[in-house]
């Protein structure tokens, strides 16, 4: 589960933002000194989905041309099909905007889409992303178009050679940065 933006209430109460791959992001109340569960307050979604179609994302690291890189590995789900084939899935690489931004593992319908259809989605923290320490971030100076371009690619190879996607059917998006990014690799 994803969190951010924790802001302290009366007492002791916590409200915070947060999201899990089946929950869309929301905020949340949470009472320290009872340690319940924690209580929905708003939700960004009234859209349920059966578990039978959420692919839970995997954290992969893969190797790249400046050391390792990071994303969220999301593999084909649908409980109402079967594959009828011995070839990997196809895979979706997905660049996200920024280009410093991040991506993240809560509820993406987005993602969703594309898995529960047969596809295998690898959503990229390229170098330059937030959240993997201050060298991570700082990959992309006087390197945008080059980091990024080489991590969305080195993922995509990276999956391929362990057998999470067919090298025949690979496609990528992103948009804002990412377009960007998705231009250059293609």
């Amino acid at each position: 589960m994803m969190f951010g933006g924790v802001v302290a209430g009366e007492g002791n109460e916590l409200y915070f933002m947060g999201g899990s791959p089946s929950t869309p992001s929301s905020i949340y109340k949470w009472n320290i000194e009872s340690n319940d569960e924690a209580v929905i307050l708003a939700c960004s979604s009234s859209l349920k989905f059966p578990d039978e179609v959420i692919s839970v994302p995997e954290q992969v690291e893969f190797p790249t041309t400046l050391g390792s890189s990071f994303g969220f590995y999301y593999a084909p789900k649908n409980g109402k099909y079967n594959c009828t084939t011995d070839k990997a899935p196809p895979l979706l690489v997905k660049a996200h905007g920024g280009p410093t931004a991040c991506t993240g593992s809560s509820f993406n319908a987005a993602i969703q889409y594309w898995t529960s259809r047969g596809y295998a989605v690898l959503d990229v923290d390229y170098g330059g992303s937030t959240g993997y320490g201050r060298d991570y971030r700082r990959r992309l100076r006087k390197s945008w178009g080059i980091v990024d371009i080489d991590d969305v690619c080195n993922g995509a190879k990276y999956l391929v050679r362990e057998g999470l996607a067919d090298e025949d059917r690979l496609c990528i998006d992103g948009g804002s940065a990412g377009g960007y990014t998705t231009l250059g690799a293609l």
